[in-house]
């Protein structure tokens, strides 16, 4: 009986410990998603992101968000939604004000974004037949990096059926032989545009940036992270056409507990188990009911004996007397209360 009270005594504990730290997680399948695990999402770009800042979801459209307002840099990474001319405007608004648009996106909706913001900057909606590339020629490799910031830390990026820029100048390129329906030419593959008082990066494949291509591409993500992310940093979930939290999603609480703070929950309850065990317990209950029992006596009895005569000798006895004379103190101005109250 003593042990089942006793593990129960230890799991109360740690339960309160552990549930102020619950933290719901919210995994899915869409594509591209920061919340998606699998092999297609983008959790380990997002963690990747956490360790310098605040990432924050955007869930809900532009103009509802008062994106406009904010500061710090708004990623867009293969949306497939569209979006309205109120988002449009909030983009514009953000811009103006200073902040940062990075839209990663090859054959998705991002070319309304550039429409709406009245730049000449495409997104090619036909896939490049590029001659360098590992495992097939859907995975073209980039080895011309123009940017020094970038080339000084990276040699190569690995694309996954990726799209081109047409329209802009560039930072990174195809080679000078990629196919492009009839043309033989090198195209961009990272922009860098200035707009208002902010700035616009364009990134043709968003596939870099998932869990299953980071193998080949983390140095570069990491680089590009480092150059181009202002925080806090706004990720759209919006405009994710699979992202549903009712179908495409599980919530999933995950809770921490440290070693120390196990320890001290422990340690507490095995000092309460060892009070019971000792009859400690019994005997401090034992000696306060003594005090309580010779003060009423004192002030609602018979007896003769003074209020110091018997603290003294309770202190004689091995009681505390500051703490007697405390007990003493309470029960008087309790007596004073009852008495004017009546």
């Amino acid at each position: 009986m003593k042990r089942a009270f006793y593990f129960t005594l230890l799991a109360i504990g740690i339960a309160m410990l552990i549930m102020p730290i619950s933290i719901p997680v919210f995994l899915t399948n869409a594509e591209f998603s920061i919340f998606n695990v699998g092999w297609n999402g983008c959790s380990e770009f997002a963690k990747l992101l956490h360790k310098n800042g605040d990432i924050i979801p955007v869930f809900s459209p532009f103009n509802s968000y008062n994106l406009g307002d904010k500061k710090g840099t708004l990623i867009i990474i293969g949306p497939d939604m569209s979006y309205s001319q109120l988002e449009i405007r909030e983009i514009k608004k953000f811009l103006d004000n200073g902040g940062t648009l990075i839209l990663i996106d090859d054959f998705g909706t991002g070319n309304q974004i550039l429409k709406g913001l009245n730049l000449s900057a495409r997104f090619s909606s036909k896939m490049p037949k590029e001659v360098f590339y590992i495992k097939s020629s859907y995975f073209p490799v980039i080895v011309r990096i123009k940017d020094p910031k970038i080339s000084a830390n990276v040699s190569k990026v690995v694309l996954n059926m990726p799209s081109v820029i047409i329209g802009a100048n560039g930072s990174m390129f195809t080679s000078k032989i990629t196919l492009l329906g009839r043309n033989f030419r090198e195209y961009p593959i990272m922009t860098e545009l200035k707009y208002g008082k902010g700035k616009i990066i364009l990134f043709s494949d968003p596939s870099v940036f998932i869990n299953d291509m980071m193998k080949f591409n983390t140095g570069f993500v990491n680089v590009f992270v480092s150059l181009y992310v202002r925080y806090p940093v706004y990720i759209d979930e919006a405009h994710h056409s699979n992202m549903n939290f009712y179908q495409a999603g599980t919530l999933v609480i995950r809770r921490s507990l440290d070693r120390e703070k196990a320890f001290y929950v422990t340690a507490f309850v095995g000092v309460i188990i060892l009070f019971i065990e000792s009859g400690l317990v019994f005997r401090t209950l034992e000696g306060i009911l003594r005090i309580t029992l010779k003060v009423s006596e004192r002030l609602f009895g018979e007896e003769k004996e003074s209020i110091q005569d018997i603290i003294k000798r309770l202190e004689e006895e091995g009681y505390d007397g500051r703490v007697l004379n405390r007990i003493v103190s309470e029960i008087n101005r309790w007596s004073k209360w009852t008495e004017e109250s009546s």
